[in-house]
């Protein structure tokens, strides 16, 4: 039976919200956007506010074999000339095995043995457990058989951000406590992305935006590390 789509189950999703085994995030929207922010909308015209900010560039399954869910994003923030869309890639995989329910395809996406640093002495006893938790509050979302089906990076902050510098630090800690006080050398980019804008979910047959139940939308860094991104 088709479930209904509830400001409380979307409270449970954001508590969520792409955190590992209970680490938390900020949502507000202080610091440095790329896309501008409200101040820039309020300041220019439509035209000139898509002109300078509005460059999302669009890949589809059609388009590239690394792609399994049509995904939208600032091609300035990633990639520019096209020759190197990695994380793209990595954030498409995550959505993807949460859509099959592959929990070992959402703890690829991690850094090894991140996960299992943060588990095991907080409410999650292991990594496994974390996902299965988090891929449960989504069924209560959307049912069984939900699919995000459209992704949009509607936002990318980098260093110089507020909320963005709050969340590395955040992160940063977490991995010096795991791996020790030089393993941050490691990281050469860092992100925090929100999945907001345009994407969307289907669920038996209904489909609902995600700013319509997460008005945030859904916040996650991505880090370089070694070379490799992965999802924190």
């Amino acid at each position: 039976m088709k479930k209904i789509f509830t400001v409380i189950a979307a409270a449970v999703l954001a508590g969520a919200v792409f955190t590992a085994c209970g680490d938390k995030n900020s949502s507000s929207s202080s610091g440095v956007r790329i896309d501008g922010g409200e101040n820039a909308r309020k300041n220019m015209t439509d035209e000139e506010y898509h002109g300078q900010y509005m460059t999302n560039f669009d890949l589809t399954p059609s388009d590239d074999e690394n792609i399994s869910i049509m995904i939208s994003f600032d091609n300035r923030c990633f990639g520019n000339e096209g020759t190197d869309y990695s994380e793209i890639y990595l954030v498409d995989r995550y959505f993807d095995a949460l859509n099959n329910n592959d929990v070992q395809g959402v703890l690829d996406c991690y850094y090894p043995d991140y996960l299992e640093s943060l588990c095991g002495d907080s409410t999650f006893a292991s990594p496994e457990e974390f996902v299965q938790t988090y891929r449960s509050s989504l069924t209560e979302l959307f049912t069984d058989d939900f699919s995000f089906d459209f992704i949009d990076i509607s936002n990318c902050r980098l260093s110089g951000d507020l909320d963005a510098d709050t969340m590395f630090a955040n992160r940063d800690e977490t991995l010096k406590t795991a791996f020790g006080d030089e393993f941050t050398e490691k990281i050469t980019d860092r992100k925090m992305l929100t999945i907001a804008g345009d994407s969307y979910v289907t669920a038996d047959g209904d489909w609902a935006e995600v700013k319509s139940l997460i008005p945030e939308g859904i916040q996650f860094c991505v880090y370089t590390i070694d070379g490799q991104p992965y999802i924190f």
